[in-house]
């Protein structure tokens, strides 16, 4: 993802097991516990970029077990807490919070 052109810069990794129906490939441990060991990422996209990396990731890295879904994000932003002695505390902001919405 830091590859591609734009990079894309922001998103988030983490291990997660996954469950169904094929434990094709899976090692004994995996067919034990009944799941297998995946990698997750998730990254706040324009549609049109999605769909650039995914044909990407298809076209250099096609994985059979890779899975991909997408869904509209309503709003996203980032939270900060305000410097008290610079702004008076926004009264409709719970806790002082500056909500930088990014478009």
């Amino acid at each position: 993802m830091l590859t591609l052109d734009p990079p894309i810069t922001g998103f988030t990794t983490w291990n997660v097991e996954g469950h169904g129906f094929s434990f094709s490939g899976a090692s004994v441990d995996e067919r034990v516990r009944g799941s297998v060991r995946r990698q997750m990422i998730t990254t706040v996209l324009a549609r049109e970029t999605a769909t650039k990396l995914l044909t990407e990731i298809e076209e250099k890295a096609a994985l059979p077990h890779l899975t991909y879904w997408i869904e509209p994000v309503e709003s996203f932003g980032r939270m900060q807490r305000r410097d008290s002695s610079a702004t008076p505390t926004d009264p409709a902001s719970p806790s002082g919070l500056v909500v930088e919405e990014d478009r």
